[in-house]
């Protein structure tokens, strides 16, 4: 019996292999052939940050952490299918040339710096990857359906993670913390990063107006009072911010559908009300009602973090036009200087900061340069302005009616945020959409082109 066991612990690690060398392999088919599948493993990764904070790494010479594992596999299966499938919606030209400043930015960091550069770059490694992952698919209202439901499972998990942490860290229950005895630095109530609540922003926001588009639409709907409690609690006023532009964008789209703008601005007051009254009137909310006034007065004041980032992007600027005719036009590569000197307004004087632009327009024009940035934002362009004439065609459109709101969500979320690979997946689910539906017009203005009389021709047939 126990040689038996011996023998078992010994050829385990050899079938592990195995069964990797096959799951594999099966796995790049059904992303391949299959949307469900690689969002499954985009979101799958997503959430496994979430529940861990910071994932896991393996040393190879460099520290790669598994999420770059996965998002280099979706970056493969999106590469074989841009140069083989047959169901690519038109490449726009945008999000080529923003790929290829990230490639040259990257390459050239590289050969300069080594490793930082890659460390640097990961970020919009990650988006590139994901971004076109989704738009080498051609995209329908079922597959936007699939998107929203994925994202409220992952707004409902992150709720209960939230939850859980909170009881953690305020019953306490020290056994449970982590060793820094909090879970994130910048706040104890901020037990999410900002990336995490940007989904439960959008996930209120998807059940606020967009309830009917799928189940998980209208369970999203169910728990609104629960996520809007939720985004108020974390404190992420980059949060915020995208939160009211969504609702202002719903409101704006709703306009398309008869009579439901009362209808929803009624649906958000109940909402609300529903939100704030237990924070007004329990002792047991007072404090977190405080912290969030509190936040709030500073974020409206320009203190706090508010103001070292307008200082940061200042900073981040000035480094880049220093940079010369070659900084400007393509920006510094990545692993490159960017130390800069930001005002304290606690202690006086400046201290110096480090960290990434908390701006991915500033970070992308510092990095890429002008070309980076203006194909990012003629890409962005392109799906707003594509998605909004599909809102404002006679028939309407649903899909695009959420897919413009949060787009525009996320392009507010990106001036005091940086880039996220599951933001990239909506911008690049957009961008499809809409090339599905320009191409779809193209054919049927060809059919419905009239054919002219054949002329006769002499030859030998």
């Amino acid at each position: 019996m126990l040689s038996a066991l011996f023998t078992l612990f010994q050829a385990m690690p050899y079938v592990a292999a195995l069964a990797l060398g096959l799951l594999v392999p099966i796995l790049g088919v059904l992303c391949y052939s299959h949307f469900g599948a690689g969002l499954a493993v985009v979101a799958g990764m997503f959430a496994i940050e979430a529940l861990w904070m910071f994932v896991g790494a393996i040393q190879l010479g460099i520290k790669v952490y598994y999420t770059d594992f996965a998002l280099l596999f979706i970056a493969v299966i999106a590469l074989l299918r841009l140069l083989a499938a047959k169901d690519v919606p038109r490449w726009h030209w945008a999000w080529g040339l923003y790929t290829l400043a990230f490639v040259v930015s990257l390459g050239t960091g590289l050969v300069a710096f080594g490793s930082g550069a890659g460390v640097q770059a990961r970020g919009y490694f990650y988006s590139v990857a994901a971004g076109s992952y989704a738009m080498s698919f051609a995209i329908d209202e079922r597959r936007v359906k699939l998107l929203l439901n994925a994202m409220v499972a992952m707004a409902l998990l992150i709720l209960c993670i939230c939850v859980y942490r909170w009881i953690v860290y305020y019953t306490p229950i020290t056994e449970l913390l982590p060793e820094e005895g909090v879970y994130n630095t910048d706040g104890a109530i901020r037990v999410v990063r900002s990336h995490e609540a940007m989904v439960l922003g959008q996930v209120f926001v998807i059940g606020l107006f967009f309830a009917s588009m799928s189940r998980g639409a209208l369970l999203g709907r169910v728990f609104a009072p629960v996520v809007l409690a939720c985004v108020l609690a974390l404190q992420h006023r980059s949060v915020w911010l995208a939160v009211l532009v969504g609702v202002l964008t719903g409101l704006f789209v709703a306009r398309s559908r008869s009579g439901s703008r009362l209808g929803q601005v009624l649906l958000l007051a109940g909402i609300v009300a529903l939100t704030a009254l237990p924070m007004a009137v329990s002792d047991k909310f007072s404090s977190v009602t405080d912290q969030v006034t509190g936040s709030a007065n500073r974020a409206v004041d320009g203190d706090g973090s508010v103001g070292e980032r307008l200082d940061n992007w200042k900073g981040m600027i000035a480094l880049w036009a220093a940079g010369g005719p070659r900084s400007i036009a393509i920006g510094q590569s990545f692993g490159s200087d960017a130390t800069r000197y930001v005002r304290d307004k606690v202690r006086g004087g400046e201290h110096k900061i480090e960290y990434y632009a908390h701006n991915h327009y500033v970070q992308t024009l510092y990095n890429l340069g002008l070309v980076g940035l203006a194909s990012f934002l003629a890409a962005a362009a392109y799906a707003v302005v594509g998605l909004y004439r599909r809102c404002a065609c006679p028939e309407g459109d649903r899909a695009a009616e959420v897919l413009l709101t949060l787009l525009v969500m996320q392009l507010a979320y990106y001036v005091p945020y940086g880039t996220d690979y599951l933001q990239s997946v909506i911008l690049g689910v957009a961008i499809a959409y809409v090339a599905g539906h320009e191409r779809a017009a193209r054919a049927a203005a060809v059919a419905a082109r009239p054919v002219g009389p054949k002329r006769l021709r002499w030859g030998w047939s």
